[in-house]
């Protein structure tokens, strides 16, 4: 090989390695999207990087991706220890998807179809695991009894199908680092990524107990 193709093979491998980095970057599982919003590939095919759903939203929650995440500048998203999704709680509609000028944020029917990522408990760091009563995240899940149960010791458990991902529970979290995290939904194919649950009779919590109550 001469140096001429030696330099090009070069330039495309790292061509290659750059455009998985930002593949990979733009694609943090902690990175939560708007309400509305479908696939990652979907929102950002379809986002203008306009900013009127950010400057729409009533809690302030919302901000532009940073050059971090080079295939998502300027995209919506909210960290959900920072300020959580209130899904526009005691409003008509969501302020976001009314906001945006294109179907990046889809209209949603009902708030319950919100789907922007599931949370998780780390049993290890969270308080009823280790004896201590605590109510934080169930009394902030705005579908507490459904999205968040527990079971007959008093110890919280996740039921996926009915979690949409608002982060309340996660911001509510009287541990620091938080025990009850959310991830957003990835594209399919994704190995970390949590799938997108369907709605189910047979709901199964996030951890091991499935002796289930709704409220505590």
């Amino acid at each position: 090989m001469d140096r001429r193709s030696m330099l090009v093979a070069l330039g495309v491998a790292a061509g290659g390695a750059w455009i998985e980095f930002a593949r990979r970057a733009s694609r943090d599982p902690f990175r939560l999207r708007p309400p509305g919003a479908a696939s990652e590939s979907d929102l950002l095919a379809r986002c203008i990087r306009c900013g009127l759903c950010i400057r729409a939203c009533p809690v302030d929650a919302l901000r532009p991706v940073g050059l971090e995440a080079p295939h998502a500048v300027g995209s919506p998203y909210f960290t959900a220890r920072s300020q959580p999704c209130t899904l526009c709680a005691g409003a008509s509609d969501m302020a976001c998807i009314t906001a945006c000028p294109t179907d990046a944020l889809h209209p949603l029917a009902r708030r319950e179809e919100v789907a922007i990522g599931v949370a998780a408990i780390d049993e290890s760091r969270c308080l009823p695991f280790r004896g201590v009563l605590c109510r934080a995240c169930w009394r902030a899940c705005p579908y507490s009894g459904k999205a968040i149960t527990y079971d007959p010791r008093g110890r919280p458990r996740v039921m996926p199908s009915h979690c949409v991902g608002c982060g309340l529970c996660e911001y509510a979290c009287l541990t620091d680092p938080p025990s009850i995290v959310v991830r957003a939904f990835e594209p399919p194919g994704d190995a970390d990524a949590p799938p997108r649950p369907a709605p189910s009779s047979a709901d199964r919590p996030t951890s091991a107990t499935s002796d289930m109550t709704g409220t505590p």
